[in-house]
């Protein structure tokens, strides 16, 4: 049989059992426990519809292709964060649109910035994603495990 103590410790009790005629056991180094917290959580926060300088038709293909690839992050893509001129993603005629769909059906949060999307004059235009406003552009960064900037 076993012996069980308890002694008061930070939070709650620590128990301990001892068997009788066994030799004591050394203590296990606590080890950190995995959490849903300790989750990666990747947010690819968007600053324009175009990737780059010089040509804006390349820049957009260049956007396309990264949006593309971005579920090569897998379950750890988070949030998309669209702020200024990559609010122009989130609206209808978008060449992104349809993945942006596609990220917001996989589970995605996908965030456009209202005050962005009243200043170019197509809050009525937009098509997928919450709209929202900058506290929630700020949380969602620092929450973020990563954070991509485009």
């Amino acid at each position: 049989g076993y012996a069980v103590s308890t002694t008061p410790a930070e939070g709650g009790f620590v128990l301990t059992g001892t068997r009788h005629g066994a030799p004591a056991s050394p203590t296990p180094a606590p080890r950190p426990v995995a959490t849903e917290s300790a989750r990666e959580q990747i947010v690819a926060f968007l600053t324009s519809d175009v990737i780059g300088r010089g040509d804006d038709v390349l820049g957009a293909k260049l956007m396309v292709n990264f949006l593309a690839t971005l579920p090569e992050l897998g379950e750890h893509l988070w949030r998309i964060v669209m702020v200024n001129g990559a609010v122009k993603l989130a609206v209808t005629g978008s060449p992104a649109l349809e993945r942006l769909k596609a990220f917001e059906a996989a589970g995605v949060t996908i965030l456009v910035c209202g005050t962005c999307l009243d200043f170019f004059g197509i809050l009525d235009k937009k098509e997928v994603g919450q709209t929202t406003n900058m506290l929630d552009v700020v949380t969602s960064l620092q929450l973020a495990t990563k954070v991509l900037q485009v």
